[in-house]
């Protein structure tokens, strides 16, 4: 065994808490017996919808006009960097929460397009990636590379995407200035000059001519900056990431596994409003400007929050009367 090997497995051991003592199989059997961390506190509808519109603005990666990008594959993850036996309780982590999440999972084997990897020096991992196959990282934005390439995260990640019209077709690159403009029944498509362009087929004021979908998604775990959090909650905020389009946020949401890193971190799993968040994302039209998708997504929060009977709405109509009597 090699030297980092060896320093992988030590530091590893300060992560798993979940595994140590157990089986495999009652170790995974451990990890998933609480795939959902409940907030439950009851609050205003106000407050509510200040703390949906809040958890949406810190987690969600895109401009106010691009659709946001979801898996329209089922997800096939692969766990690197860690022994067999842990590498099997991330990934059952990943599924279950997938499954949870109402999102498609592939069976095994299948086509990877979600990786993730255990190091002991996530910064030089990045580098190397960045230095041999930039293109790999290519759409990470410019305000955010710096904290990827030189930060000193517990966990990065990037992601690949593709965009394709409503109506499925691919986007290609054309070299004029101008591309088919098509006829006045469609078919036509947006401006050339060799940057990517799809055909649309149709037009509407409410959908956009485009959709966006995930690719691919890395997640590199930095063990010597996750000591002292458990695998299946770090496994939890892995997931988290790969099955949206998150912004690393410098203040995550208290109410989101996001928050795992913080200094004042108040929850170890998933909880309810990333579940909801989840859900929410894979169920409005792909086809909307992101301002749109927003607001469906903090709806779409409220409303579970409703149903779960979080929000009190009960108004005290005596409240500030007793005062007035004569």
């Amino acid at each position: 065994m090699t030297a980092i090997s060896s320093r992988l497995l030590l530091l590893l051991a300060a992560i798993v808490p979940v595994g140590v003592g157990l089986p495999p199989a009652q170790a995974q059997q451990a990890s998933t017996e609480s795939e959902i961390e409940v907030i439950g506190r009851r609050q205003t509808e106000e407050q509510a919808r200040r703390e949906a519109n809040d958890f949406v603005r810190r987690t969600v990666s895109t401009s106010s006009d691009d659709p946001l990008a979801r898996w329209v594959t089922p997800i096939c993850p692969v766990v690197l960097g860690i022994q067999p036996e842990y590498a099997a309780i991330v990934e059952r982590k990943i599924r279950a929460l997938a499954k949870v999440a109402e999102i498609d999972t592939a069976s095994a084997p299948c086509k990877t397009n979600i990786v993730v990897s255990f190091t002991t020096n996530a910064k030089a991992v990045v580098q190397r990636i960045a230095k041999k196959s930039p293109r790999r990282l290519s759409e990470v934005q410019i305000p955010d590379r710096s904290a990827l390439l030189n930060g000193n995260a517990p966990v990065r990640w990037w992601y690949t995407t593709q965009e394709t019209s409503v109506d499925g077709v691919g986007a290609v690159t054309s070299d004029s200035l101008a591309a088919n403009s098509g006829t006045a029944e469609g078919g036509g498509s947006s401006i050339g000059n060799g940057l990517p362009t799809v055909q649309a087929y149709s037009s509407s004021i409410v959908r956009t001519q485009i959709v966006r979908a995930l690719r691919s998604a890395t997640v590199v775990i930095d063990v010597n900056h996750a000591q002292g959090v458990s695998l299946d909650a770090v496994a939890a905020y892995a997931a988290m990431v790969a099955f949206a389009e998150m912004k690393p946020a410098q203040t995550p949401p208290p109410n989101s596994i996001l928050g795992l890193f913080a200094p004042d971190a108040q929850v170890a799993s998933a909880t309810d409003w990333d579940i909801s968040f989840l859900k929410a994302l894979y169920s409005i039209p792909a086809a909307r400007a992101g301002w749109k998708q927003k607001r469906m997504l903090v709806g779409k929060i409220l409303k579970d929050s409703e149903a779960a009977g979080q929000i009190d709405d009960d108004e005290d109509l005596t409240e500030g009367l007793g005062d007035a009597a004569i």
